[in-house]
């Protein structure tokens, strides 16, 4: 590499590359490791480097990411119930209706974000702005018209423009490491990490590993990694509604709002164990939406379940809350002290959601109780960080009544989102979506309380790289059942816990400094899961070809 950049200016690039990172919804690759703190006054930065003849920082920095797959699979579903987007676990009957029944689509989708930061020297490092915008569609598809993920058409012309992150970071200590705090709409995970200053690759591995929250989400949010105690505090409206303007006449919004409270020790360099607390008061009585005018958010939903592979409760205008208390630990994960790795989390979620309709034929109140966990072990055997095998395994309870009054499963912010948790880390393309997407993200099992059945999964890659740095080959399988046998899709015929077992491949190419190609193949042995479904009738297959170009 032969930039001639400052050390300031590198860092001031970093922190504005781990936003793009994180906020693309893509894994960064492995160079981007390790949090970059933001450049404070000109003068302490002369005095500190003595570099009279270098550069100043830049105030403003514009980072492009672009992303194209193309993809050839016998996953067919229907991305109009959406406007352009197809969500959703294979097999059933509404949402995007993902069937997998003999047919073969081929599509090419493409993704464009640019993200925006400014830091004016005058604020000298207290203070930075962010933006962040998102133009997503499939080619060929719709031109000359108002809609987002669309636009690939014949002349364009379409204004498809997606806000995704417009804040502001106040660092009072000019330490962001110290003390950061985030206002506005910004990147939310399930990490205690700053996802404005940390790449995703580093998000994905750490805390719940997006599993139970990933998204965007207007808010505050405070972050801190004193002297390696991480910490995070966030205060997330997640959604409103007027939901007694038509019967009692009050027009005032009713907010469904995520507190989140996370902690993490040091216990030696490279491996922290957490904790965290978290809890949601919904007041929205089932009247918000997840997808404004046509899906509402919550577990009363209608549509929502079949868009992101929730379950949906038996119980009309609900009001209630839900509580997570979890555990979280890595180790290693960067191979800094050694060639061994592992993470993993315990969740245990637990609420009440009651019914507001006092002459309700449904359940006059649900109760929450769920528990899921994981683990991953790593070894870097090789030359490089890419040479890696990895063992991964997931759990969560099940539940085999979705209509009575308890409810067994995890809880996730998939019941609020569209989607609002994304477990990316899972390596798989058919078991569970291929993270690698624009507008697809479609899977076996799309959340991990698989529909309200429960979880229990073993996954295994092996990946080497052919060429150091530049080639990399990965290879893997997995294994996916139900906790608990779910009820007859067609009446007479039993379904068994087996969801399936996937085998993969993967081969990626490095053309240029963060531009990379790749060839992606997979197949699923479908499991019993499926039995008497007339819309899974035949083994599901995919192929994707992948270009994407960090520039910046």
């Amino acid at each position: 590499m032969t930039w001639r950049l400052s050390e300031t200016d590198r860092r001031l690039r970093g922190c504005a590359l781990a936003l793009a990172l994180g906020a693309a919804g893509l894994s960064s690759p492995a160079w981007a490791q390790g949090s970059t703190p933001l450049p404070g006054a000109y003068a302490e930065w002369h005095e500190a480097k003595n570099r009279e003849e270098d550069a100043e920082p830049r105030e403003f920095v514009l980072i492009n990411y672009f992303f194209t797959r193309v993809t050839a699979s016998n996953q067919l579903a229907d991305p109009s119930g959406l406007k352009g987007v197809a969500l959703g676990p294979i097999g059933l009957p509404a949402g995007s209706a993902v069937r997998v029944d003999g047919r073969s689509a081929f599509f090419v989708e493409q993704r464009w974000i640019p993200v925006l930061e400014y830091s004016p020297f005058f604020m000298d490092g207290l203070a930075s702005f962010r933006a962040q915008v998102e133009v997503d569609y499939l080619w060929g598809r719709s031109a000359n018209a108002l809609q987002q993920n669309e636009g690939g058409g014949f002349n364009a012309d379409q204004v498809n423009i997606q806000t995704k992150n417009v804040n502001v970071a106040l660092y009072p200590t000019k330490k962001p490491a110290e003390l950061a705090i985030v206002m506005g709409t910004q990147p939310v995970y399930d990490s205690y990490f700053d996802p404005t200053r940390t790449p995703l690759n580093d998000i994905i591995r750490t805390g719940y590993k997006l599993a139970f929250l990933g998204s965007d989400a207007t808010g505050l949010s405070a972050f801190s990694n004193y002297k390696g105690h991480s910490s995070r505090l966030s205060l997330l409206p997640l959604g409103s509604a007027q939901a007694d303007k038509a019967l009692l006449d009050d027009p005032r919004l009713k907010y469904a709002v995520l507190g989140m409270a996370d902690y993490a020790y040091p216990v030696a360099p490279g491996t922290q164990v957490g904790l965290s607390a978290w809890y949601l008061r919904d007041d929205t009585k089932g009247d918000a939406y997840a997808f404004e005018g046509l899906v509402k958010s919550g577990p009363s939903s209608s549509g929502l379940p079949f868009f992101v592979g929730t379950s949906r409760f038996n119980i009309e205008r609900p009001t209630g809350w839900v509580g997570w208390l979890g555990a979280n630990f890595h180790h290693n994960i960067d191979f800094r002290t050694g060639p061994f790795g592992a993470s993993g989390f315990v969740m245990y979620n637990l609420g009440r959601y009651e019914s507001s309709n006092p002459e309700t034929t449904a359940n006059p109140a649900v109760d929450i109780s769920g528990l899921s966990a994981n683990l991953e072990l790593l070894y870097n055997f090789g030359r490089t960080p890419a040479d890696l095998v990895t063992l991964e395994g997931m759990f969560s309870t099940g539940d085999s009544n979705l209509d009575d009054g308890r409810y067994t499963s995890a809880f996730t912010l998939n019941q609020y989102g569209l989607p609002g948790a994304v477990w990316f880390n899972h390596k798989m393309l058919l078991l569970f979506p291929f993270t690698s997407t624009a507008n697809n993200y479609t899977g076996a099992v799309t959340d991990i309380s698989n529909q309200g059945f429960g979880l229990q999964t073993v996954l295994a890659t092996g990946a080497y790289d052919l060429i150091p740095n530049k080639l990399n080959l990965k290879l893997g399988v997995g294994h996916a059942r139900s906790s608990v046998t779910p009820p007859e899709t067609t009446p007479g015929v039993a379904r068994g816990r087996i969801i399936g077992t996937e085998i993969n491949a993967e081969l990626r190419y490095t053309i240029r400094y963060l531009m990379t190609v790749g060839l992606h193949g997979g197949y699923m042995f479908r499991g019993n899961f499926y039995g008497g479904n007339p819309r899974v009738t035949t083994n599901p297959w995919a192929a994707f070809t992948t270009f994407t170009w960090y520039a910046f």
